[in-house]
């Protein structure tokens, strides 16, 4: 095969436009960012008061003490999360985007401060749900008396275990996609500075 496909040929011989990225178009950038992450720690912050209500309800009006024990431990969890995502993964201010010495550093630094918080997220966000998702599944399907057989118990808290676990696993993934995103970002932004 002697000759050579006209259109890779082409391809090959396009002229490429080098990447450039502006001072202004870090500075959209990192304003879009910074806001990104408000709205996902308002979101999240809003859907722990939701959470921390209907256990800490539960915990209150539920007789049995073994989800009574759960009900708290998801409580407890929660703020946890809450505490480890203010701490790990809080906006930073948009003055302190407008006053950052270097631009670039500034939101280069917040993206790896995000991609770390994101790539850990199995420690500080999911972890601390398990052992009140246990206590709570366990006391639901087990010790309180439902009047169903053992095996349908079990059953029960299979199918519940798992959902949970397929929960869990999904925000996992969703986080490492996120991962990989921000990786992209910070590539591009290197380059950008390389130039």
């Amino acid at each position: 095969m002697t000759d050579r496909d006209p259109l890779l040929t082409l391809w090959n011989q396009q002229e490429q436009e080098p990447f450039t990225m502006t001072l202004a178009d870090i500075h959209q950038r990192a304003h879009r960012f910074q806001s990104r992450i408000r709205t996902r720690n308002i979101t999240e912050y809003a859907a722990s008061l939701l959470v921390i209500g209907i256990f800490a309800w539960m915990a209150v009006l539920i007789p049995e003490p073994v989800v009574k024990a759960g009900a708290a431990l998801i409580v407890a969890g929660t703020l946890y999360v809450c505490w480890k995502l203010h701490q790990l993964g809080r906006a930073a201010s948009t003055g302190t985007v407008d006053q950052a010495a270097s631009l670039a550093d500034f939101h280069r630094a917040e993206l790896l401060r995000q991609r770390a918080a994101l790539a850990t997220v199995w420690n500080w966000y999911l972890a601390p749900f398990v052992p009140g998702m246990l206590v709570f599944v366990t006391g639901v399907t087990l010790v309180a008396d439902t009047g169903l057989p053992l095996m349908a118990r079990l059953t029960t808290f299979a199918i519940t275990a798992g959902l949970v676990s397929a929960v869990f696993g999904a925000v996992w993934w969703l986080n490492q996609r996120a991962v990989k995103a921000l990786d992209k970002e910070i590539a591009a932004l290197d380059r950008a500075r390389q130039k």
